[in-house]
Order: C-alpha cells, then sequence, then structure tokens
C-alpha cells in the first residue's frame, strides 16, 4: 500500500512538473502601451513621423514612415483614408527612455539627441495603419487608427486588434 502510495504521488509530481515546464507559444504579454498625451507631426523630405509624448516626457509612440504624396498639412483632395501596410520601412515604435526628451529635437531633426538612453523599445512586426480625415465647419481632423498590430521587444510580444495612436486637427488654410 505504501509502495502504490509514493508511486501516486511521484506521478503528480512529474505531472506538476511537466505542466510548470511546458511550452509555450513565447512570451505573450497583454500590456497597455497606450497613453493619453497630444498627437503631433514632423518631416525631413519624404520621411513622415506622428508621434506623441507622456505628459512626463519618458515615453513615446510614432508611427514612421515613407511617402511621396502625404502631405502633413493638406488632407487628400478626397478626404480619403491612407493606408500603410507596417513593415521595415513603415513602423510603429513605443520607446521608454531614462530621462523626459525634447520631441521636437528627437523626433524633427534630421541628427536626434545622441544623450537620450532607450530603455524599451517594442517594434512593429506587422499591421495596418489607416490615417482618416473628417472635416466639420472647415476644420479638418486627422486620426490615425491601426489594426492587428504585433509589438517585439526584448524577450516579449505584444498583439492588438486595434490601436488608436489618436486626432488633431489640421492647420487652417
Amino acid at each position: 500500500m505504501q509502495y502504490k502510495k509514493q508511486m501516486n504521488d511521484k506521478f503528480v509530481y512529474i505531472l506538476l512538473l511537466l505542466w510548470m515546464t511546458s511550452c509555450s507559444e513565447g512570451d505573450i504579454i497583454e500590456d497597455d502601451i497606450n497613453f493619453e498625451a497630444t498627437l503631433e507631426d514632423c518631416a525631413i523630405d519624404t520621411n513622415f513621423v506622428i508621434f506623441k509624448v507622456s505628459t512626463d516626457g519618458n515615453e513615446t509612440i510614432s508611427l514612421n514612415f515613407a511617402s511621396t504624396n502625404f502631405d502633413l498639412d493638406n488632407p487628400p483632395e478626397d478626404n480619403a483614408n491612407q493606408t500603410l501596410e507596417l513593415n521595415t520601412t513603415n513602423n510603429l515604435i513605443y520607446r521608454q527612455f531614462d530621462n523626459s526628451i525634447d520631441a521636437e529635437a528627437y523626433f524633427c531633426s534630421s541628427i536626434p539627441p545622441g544623450n537620450i538612453r532607450v530603455i524599451r523599445e517594442l517594434i512593429s512586426t506587422n499591421g495596418t495603419a489607416t490615417i482618416s480625415y473628417t472635416t466639420e465647419n472647415n476644420v479638418t481632423t486627422r486620426s490615425v487608427v491601426f489594426s492587428n498590430v504585433t509589438f517585439l521587444g526584448t524577450d516579449v510580444e505584444i498583439r492588438q486588434e486595434l490601436f488608436e495612436l489618436g486626432s488633431y486637427t489640421l492647420p487652417t488654410p
């Protein structure tokens, strides 16, 4: 009887050990990397960035893309949505810094400041960015929304089906 109990205990321990060390699909973490902040934009030649910086200046989210037909100050003539596939050229990047940053110097200079240390970085590997426009009372609003985005970082993967970067008004002509 004692032998049977010992065998049952060993079996339970083995199952517990296997369960605790079983394979997974990787570290998929549900993490909300979105925060409230003012959406801004800038361009250097045909490279554009639409970004927001947290109020303490230590976090940023930016859409970086290249385009020959995008205009920061004006929507398309028909206010049509613009769609970008996220890839190595067009990407969404989340960063945390060791100190607050100057957004204009960091995003809108051809050479960003070198004294900034990134402590966490997540870069999109796939997904779709949709830039849409609405006009009311001669005021045009640009909105940026992402779908099916996967962010990768060191030992972390975050998936978000819908990710709203935000909206901002375009300058009045």
